[in-house]
């Protein structure tokens, strides 16, 4: 081989390697985020972002008292925001639902039920 055709060799070897570097760390990065960041409870993650926010701005126990409360005032108000939209989240729900339905035939209609019963159930079981 010529030494023009072993540095092109050399310099495709060398491409394909910093690809795959690129590649690998990037996906290493995705299974990281997805693995080591657990599902939290809502009473869970405010537990750590309290103690985070603690530790971070030094909150004195009274200052800690009042962003607890602010919290709960907070939670409060998006609760009372959540009941009184919750009726036309509904409506749209089953608008959409009844628009899938209808352009069906009946087998894939059943099958649709099915699918919509299981995602009903997931989505229970993470609240």
């Amino acid at each position: 081989m010529s030494r023009q055709s072993n540095a092109a060799v050399a310099g495709y070897l060398l491409l394909v390697f910093l690809a795959g570097a690129v590649i690998g760390g990037f996906a290493d990065h995705l299974y990281v985020a997805r693995t080591s960041h657990p599902h939290l409870t809502p009473e869970q993650f405010r537990h750590k972002l309290v103690t985070d926010l603690e530790k971070r701005l030094s909150l004195q126990p009274a200052q800690v008292d009042q962003l607890n409360r602010i919290f709960d005032a907070t939670g409060e108000r998006f609760k009372a925001i959540h009941e009184k939209i919750e009726p036309d989240i509904a409506a749209l729900r089953k608008d959409h639902d009844d628009r899938v339905r209808a352009i069906l035939n009946d087998q894939q209609r059943a099958e649709y039920d099915k699918w919509r019963a299981e995602r009903d159930k997931e989505h229970a079981a993470r609240r």
